[in-house]
């Protein structure tokens, strides 16, 4: 019985504590004896829940391979909690686990033991994911200011969201909400409404409040003046019906009954209006790599193809020839396919290694014929062209008779396109963030084809990827142009 107290009392307890590591990096769980004992004649065993299936077991001087949870094989290592450590000669039975995910985050439990005795001690990891920059979206109110959306997805825990208006103190939002996403992380959506007076431009910032150093970052030029109105009639506008309303009231009963159906009719046209401003919304359709079971195999014929357009061999490579254009419309492509119905997706290149991302270029689905008279006009027609566009003075954009505008951080290396005809929506991702951009709405009544415009003066050409070709689905139809 002496004997047991005395062996308890040499044997040294565990210290462990709850660490925070990013997704997809490596962490050390620190857990040693103390006093210093040496544990390299003990038995080490990290686990999660269940004793016996641990993501590590020291035995017999070496790390045995077996018995161990799958999803920890090759991610784990025994590893001095810093480098003066001598590790099990010291006592030191720290963890080391690469490649952390999700999955990772929760209680883990050290466990050494002797011959005679055993102790065990608990601590918890935390895994954080720092989201991807945020998208800024800009319409003007009934009272001719301005109301800037942001939003921003992927972040674990749910992040702090702050707007700043210049150089002033933050802004306080009007609204701000979180949401839980399919994969685990969260998006965090916000809005503010001010005055392009106030300040130059406005900035919504994103960030965890473990590593407010880490800031993702977008922001936008207030005197932009060509984006959308949430509602039709401006404050001028609004008394001017209200006064006429008034000059109506006092007339006679012929006129009355004239200027009644009058008015009828602009209720019929304001709300044709309406519907076409609606065409262009940016829906919370998220980025899924099953898109690419409709993936569709596009070139550029060279024969057809602009003047000024160099087209490499195999249909797949653009950019100008270096010639000074009246317009970038003279830049315009169309692949090779037509679709009139069912689900087709692509991906468009927009960085080469040792090379900038490219500023400068069009990507969407256009008609034949918008694109002809593009090239003949050498303006963008009203009509029949539906894309996402990249300069240096408005970022990534879309334009419409409604022009709105998508603000961002960053530009997309790779941009995904899936267009779902029969639903009329044409949507646009960050591939490489798994991040939704925009989805424009629309009700297709001809053959749209993809269109391309490596825009001017960029040593970084515009790519169309070429992607596994899958058995295309029954409502999938391809119309080769000829």
């Amino acid at each position: 019985m002496y004997r047991f107290g005395l062996l308890i009392t040499v044997f040294a307890h565990l210290i462990c504590s709850t660490t925070t590591v990013l997704m997809g990096g490596s962490v050390t769980l620190p857990c040693w004896l103390s006093p210093t004992m040496d544990a390299e004649e003990m038995d080490v065993r990290w686990y999660r829940s269940d004793y016996n299936k641990p993501l590590l077991l020291y035995r017999d001087r070496k790390v045995q391979s077996s018995p161990q949870m799958e999803q920890y094989q090759n991610r784990t290592a025994l590893m001095p909690r810093e480098p003066t450590s001598s590790g099990l000669k010291q006592g030191d039975v720290s963890i080391r686990i690469d490649r952390v995910n999700l999955q990772d985050a929760g209680k883990y439990v050290c466990y050494v033991s002797s011959s005679q005795h055993y102790e065990s001690e608990a601590m918890y990891l935390k895994v954080e994911v720092i989201g991807a920059p945020p998208i800024l979206t800009l319409s003007r109110t009934e009272d001719d200011r301005v109301k800037v959306s942001c939003i921003s997805t992927g972040w674990q825990p749910a992040p702090q969201l702050q707007w700043s208006l210049g150089a002033q103190q933050p802004l306080q939002p009007g609204g701000l909400s979180h949401s839980p996403e399919a994969d685990g992380l969260f998006s965090v959506q916000s809005w503010v409404v001010c005055s392009s007076s106030e300040s130059q431009w406005i900035s919504c910032s994103v960030f965890l409040p473990s590593m407010k150093e880490d800031v993702k970052e977008a922001r936008v030029d207030l005197q932009i003046n060509s984006f959308t109105t949430d509602s039709g009639a401006s404050p001028w506008m609004t008394a001017f019906i209200i006064a006429l309303l008034a000059i109506i009231a006092l007339v006679t009963a012929m006129v009355l009954h004239l200027r009644k159906t009058k008015m009828k009719k602009e209720e019929v046209a304001l709300g044709t209006q309406e519907e076409e401003s609606h065409l262009l919304t940016a829906c919370d359709l998220a980025y899924s790599e099953d898109m690419k079971i409709h993936a569709v195999d596009i070139t550029i014929e060279k024969a057809t193809a602009p003047a000024r357009l160099k087209v490499a061999q195999n249909g797949k490579t653009l950019r100008d020839n270096g010639e000074a254009l009246e317009s970038d419309c003279e830049l315009c492509a169309l692949g090779n396919t037509g679709f009139s119905k069912g689900k087709h997706y692509w991906e468009v290149g927009l960085r080469m290694p040792n090379v900038p991302v490219k500023q400068f270029w069009w990507a969407g689905v256009a008609t034949d014929s918008a694109v002809k008279t593009m090239r003949e006009q050498k303006s963008t027609p009203t009509s029949g062209l539906w894309c996402l566009y990249s300069d240096d003075k408005s970022g990534v954009h879309t334009k419409s008779e409604s022009s709105h505008y998508i603000y961002r951080a960053q530009r997309p290396e790779v941009l995904g396109i899936f267009l779902d005809y029969d639903e009329g929506r044409l949507s646009f991702y960050d591939t490489k963030l798994g991040q939704h951009l925009v989805t424009l709405k629309s009700s297709f009544n001809e053959t749209v084809y993809p269109l391309f415009n490596p825009g001017q003066g960029e040593t970084t050409p515009l790519q169309i990827l070429s992607l596994p070709q899958t058995t295309p689905k029954p409502n999938d139809y391809v119309l080769n142009k000829v």
